[in-house]
């Protein structure tokens, strides 16, 4: 990776966990917009994982919608 490659990982990695947390638990299309960011990252550079963020929590019991809505499998995911 180029030196200018990582400035641009590392903007997107800055603007990525706000836009996580904006899209996490949404029942709208920005859940899945953040999915596709993230895979067309990993695509390019596939060594690149998102950072944690541990405001991202599992959804609830009580929470509607789709798992995929639930950012934490990505952020969080189960191992870490």
């Amino acid at each position: 990776m180029t030196k200018r490659e990582k400035e641009l990982v590392s903007f997107i990695d800055d603007l990525l966990w706000m836009a996580a947390r904006y899209a996490h638990g949404r029942h709208t299309y920005a859940p899945a917009v953040i999915r596709d960011v993230i895979d067309h990252m990993r695509s390019i550079y596939p060594e690149w994982r998102p950072k944690r963020d541990l405001m991202i929590k599992p959804r609830q019991p009580d929470e509607s919608g789709f798992d995929s809505d639930y950012l934490d499998d990505i952020f969080n995911p189960e191992g870490l």
